[in-house]
């Protein structure tokens, strides 16, 4: 009895050391390293970054949870007992945050939690709505990645901002933004930079203002010209310049100018399209014709006709591109016209179709380009 006692005992002994053996030699979870990819970030990752972990026991993968709130999918067919992949999200309805948090993995072989960090990508910007900027009014800028914005600037100074969302931004636009202008948009992960569209100033040359000033001072008349005098009081804006045909055609023409030079406009202000001439104009009678002719540096002349509707003053704009070659009766517009080389202006009397006298006053010429 006492034989069979001490062979129970001996069993008992030997089954307890083989259990013990096999809970020694049970795997269990451990993570070593977690890996994004691209860049090879340890135990870092951006955003939408796919990580490799790496340990061991990691066969069976059930879970994984960031941040001990978001549940993060995987794919099963890539998990072995050495490692498994997955991608990093970041939603902000789930509370998705930056900086270090933990991370948990679950496995057929036990839990596991490390910490990670999530780090905040350099932020983009894609669009502006509207493209076109407006001085003094909100533009949006629409972009990713617009958290924990430390400043916005417009050409290195600090502008009004309101965000939106993530992904939008409403700016104030300085009254006095200029082209060229760079917005730069600060958060932690960088800066997005993007040079922000903005009207071309309007550039304004006083051609003449018949109180001597303007580019063009000293005027004179030519051709069938009955009386000029480019200092006739009380105008628009001070003296003004009358012209006089009284009917005589010994010349077949007639007109005025200041002469030529230098052009108006700078070598990059070329297109016909945005160029306009502002002139006051009045005259004695309705009908009576005008005639304004542009002459180039190339001796190229162009003219636009009209006929006065109203005696009284007012400010007539012309396109540059409604210009006519043949003195205004051609089939040739100016809109191919270089406006850079425009460098004299010449106003007359069509003497054809126009009552007589035709008196024709003007004042406060301007050409100008938008």
């Amino acid at each position: 009895m006492i034989n069979k006692i001490k062979y129970r005992i001996l069993i008992l002994l030997a089954l307890t050391f083989f259990t013990a053996c096999q809970n020694d030699d049970a795997a269990t979870t451990n993570v070593a390293a977690m890996v994004a990819e691209p860049g090879d970030l340890l135990n870092q990752a951006f955003p939408l970054n796919k990580v490799r972990v790496e340990g061991e026991g990691l066969t069976g993968l059930k879970k994984i949870t960031l941040d001990n709130k978001i549940d993060i999918g995987f794919n099963s067919n890539y998990n072995s007992d050495k490692a498994f992949i997955f991608t990093i999200p970041f939603d902000d309805k789930l509370g998705s945050r930056f900086g270090v948090q933990p991370i948990t993995f679950v496995t057929a072989n036990g839990s596991v939690t490390k910490n990670i960090e999530i780090l905040q990508p350099v932020p983009t910007i894609t669009k502006t709505t509207p493209a076109l900027a407006t001085p003094g009014f909100p533009l949006e800028i629409e972009g990713t990645w617009f958290y924990n914005i430390s400043g916005i600037t417009l050409a290195g100074k600090a502008v009004s901002y309101s965000v939106k969302s993530s992904s939008s931004i409403i700016i104030g636009i300085p009254i006095d933004a200029v082209v060229g202008s760079e917005l730069e948009i600060t958060t932690p992960g960088g800066a997005a930079k993007k040079v922000i569209a903005l009207p071309t100033p309007e550039i304004v040359v006083l051609v003449s203002d018949f109180d001597g000033n303007g580019v063009r001072k000293d005027w004179f008349s030519y051709g069938d010209v009955a009386a000029f005098n480019a200092n006739t009081a009380g105008g628009p804006s001070g003296n003004y310049a009358t012209f006089t045909w009284s009917g005589s055609t010994a010349n077949g023409y007639n007109g005025s100018s200041a002469g030529g030079g230098t052009s108006f406009l700078s070598a990059t202000n070329t297109d016909a399209a945005k160029t306009y001439i502002d002139i006051d104009i009045s005259a004695n009678v309705t009908g009576a014709q005008f005639a304004i002719q542009l002459n180039t540096i190339d001796n190229i002349n162009y003219a636009y006709n009209f006929k006065v509707t109203d005696v009284n003053w007012t400010t007539k704009t012309i396109s540059i591109a409604d210009f006519k070659d043949d003195y205004g009766y051609g089939a040739n517009s100016a809109i191919t016209l270089d406006a850079s080389k425009i460098n004299e202006i010449k106003i007359g009397v069509i003497q054809n179709d126009t009552p007589n006298p035709s008196i024709i006053k003007f004042d406060n010429i301007k050409i100008r380009y938008q």
